[in-house]
């Protein structure tokens, strides 16, 4: 508390007390930046005003060095309740919950869009969206999103759900409800499916990678499908990701065969650019894999790595290896600092801080000793991790 003596122009002495909530603006926060992040939470509970200057971005951003925040395209939160949640996460504090069971074991595949969580459960693709209290609940509605035989992988971009198949088909749903099907895209199962404006890569057990382009038109959606090229990559495809201007595909194979497990391919030039991890051990294959730039590419398989490729160089130029010598299934990176892979046993997700090559900022165990992680997904606060018998949620958002 300040207390100030005024003398007025009549040269009376009024005294008045100043409490510290009086000062300007520009003074409390001057004042916040001398202060740690424990003092700022207590001065949160004093009284409204203050609360609601420390809940402002401005009071918070000077902390944001003690913070690895997620970067979420859809993300709307204040900097203040980013760092909570930041901190949660490095802590290993949330809640876990059950989003799905399954009745028998599988290859389940996720990806999450536009506020929406998509599961693939057999030959089904399942959709779930926020509820009351913004938990995730199935879609009533009937749903259309149903192959001949099982989902391998699938995408949902630009407002369509592309999705490859075990029988060797490729399905195509647009936001209008219109279904379109690719009969024998490959003689075998599609295994991995990517698509960039009016252009739909696929690849297969077949060691081949093709290239399709969509016809369409603003009323009927798609119109036809015509393939462009076929690539053979010398293996099996088990992973594909098209670069973010469509431009360049990385294909990544079993490499049981071949001169290399990843493939570098210009869908314009219909030509391979390159190969990356000649390296690697004979069936060291590569399961997943994210573009993060165009000059950037991160990988993983069963090597237990996570590789990071700069594009430029053909190199990899940092690496993360999974301490308990399992093979990382899957990653998702937030193009920024933090990757999330799923490791092959123990249902164990590792978070990476790209900064730190040593450990893992933090490992979660949400699953059996066999259980691994096949697919994972993640929002501004929660993780979404998708095991053999059932789909998890780990919520970093909670109080504790």
């Amino acid at each position: 508390m300040i207390g100030t003596a005024i003398k007025s122009d009549d040269k009376e002495l009024d005294k008045r007390i100043i409490n510290f909530c009086d000062l300007p603006d520009d003074v409390l926060f001057s004042i916040f930046r001398k202060l740690d992040i424990k003092s700022l939470s207590t001065l949160c509970r004093v009284c409204c005003r203050l609360k609601d200057l420390l809940s402002s971005d401005h009071a918070w951003v000077l902390f944001s060095h003690n913070f690895n925040v997620i970067h979420f395209e859809e993300d709307v939160l204040p900097l203040k309740e980013k760092f909570r949640i930041s901190h949660n996460r490095e802590k290993g504090t949330c809640h876990e919950s059950l989003l799905a069971n399954f009745s028998k074991r599988q290859m389940p595949w996720m990806q999450y869009h536009n506020g929406n969580l998509w599961v693939s459960s057999k030959n089904e693709i399942q959709s779930y969206s926020p509820g009351r209290g913004k938990q995730l609940k199935v879609n009533k509605k009937n749903n259309p999103y149903k192959l001949q035989r099982d989902v391998t992988k699938f995408v949902t971009k630009e407002d369509r759900i592309v999705s490859g198949c075990l029988d060797g088909s490729i399905h195509i749903w647009e936001a209008g409800g219109t279904h379109t099907v690719v009969e024998k895209a490959h003689p075998l199962d599609t295994q991995a499916v990517d698509c960039h404006n009016g252009i739909l890569v696929s690849g297969s057990r077949d060691a081949t990678l093709k290239v399709f382009r969509l016809q369409s038109d603003n009323y009927s959606g798609i119109t036809g499908v015509e393939e462009k090229c076929c690539f053979p990559v010398g293996d099996r495809v088990w992973s594909l990701t098209l670069s973010q201007c469509g431009s360049f595909c990385a294909c990544g194979t079993a490499f049981c065969e071949g001169d290399a497990p990843i493939s570098l391919l210009d869908l314009n030039k219909q030509c391979a650019v390159n190969q990356l991890g000649t390296e690697h051990k004979i069936g060291a294959g590569v399961l997943d894999m994210q573009y993060e730039n165009e000059h950037t590419l991160l990988t993983c398989g069963y090597d237990t790595f996570i590789h990071m490729w700069d594009l430029r160089i053909n190199r990899c130029i940092c690496s993360w290896e999974q301490r308990f010598d399992s093979a990382y299934y899957c990653l998702k990176s937030d193009g920024h600092m933090n990757i999330f892979a799923g490791a092959s046993r123990h249902g164990l997700v590792d978070l990476w801080d790209k900064r730190k090559t040593s450990k893992p900022v933090q490992s979660f165990y949400i699953g059996h000793q066999n259980s691994p992680v096949y697919s994972l997904a993640f929002d501004s606060k929660r993780l979404y991790a998708a095991l053999d018998l059932q789909v998890k949620i780990l919520d970093f958002s909670c109080y504790q």
